[in-house]
């Protein structure tokens, strides 16, 4: 798991290249997969969004992944994302079908309690943003 926190982007392809950037520097993806992700948007719309304020932007795992990870990009100032304003982005790699059901989990767990959510919108801080997980 990898989590940046920056203050602003220009628009939500931005974000996602970020987050995408740090996973294919870790070996999680390959850079095709961060074009997986857009065409998907470009055909579905913004169908990533799944709470107020965030959105888990993925690919299926013949688009470029090479293993499992997880990606938090907190905005401090939300981004326009087709019409949802969004600061946190959860960018998902997978290598199957079943390997990031832990970590879809994690999110669901962390976006689902109230305390937990609101401390995880608030934080500043990369390692307390960490802690959180």
């Amino acid at each position: 798991m990898f989590v940046k926190i920056i203050d602003e982007v220009k628009d939500y392809t931005e974000a996602i290249k970020i987050s995408c950037d740090t996973l294919k520097h870790e070996g999680v993806i390959e850079e095709r997969y961060y074009d997986s992700i857009i065409k998907k948007i470009d055909e579905f719309g913004p169908y990533f969004c799944i709470a107020d304020g965030v959105c888990m932007p993925h690919a299926r795992p013949e688009d470029g992944a090479i293993k499992e990870g997880l990606c938090i990009l907190k905005l401090n100032k939300p981004v326009d994302f087709l019409g949802k304003q969004i600061s946190m982005f959860f960018t998902l790699s997978a290598r199957d079908n079943d390997s990031h059901l832990g970590l879809l989990r994690k999110i669901a767990e962390v976006c689902m309690d109230k305390n937990k959510f609101n401390k995880l919108m608030k934080i500043n801080n990369e390692k307390e943003l960490m802690e959180v997980f």
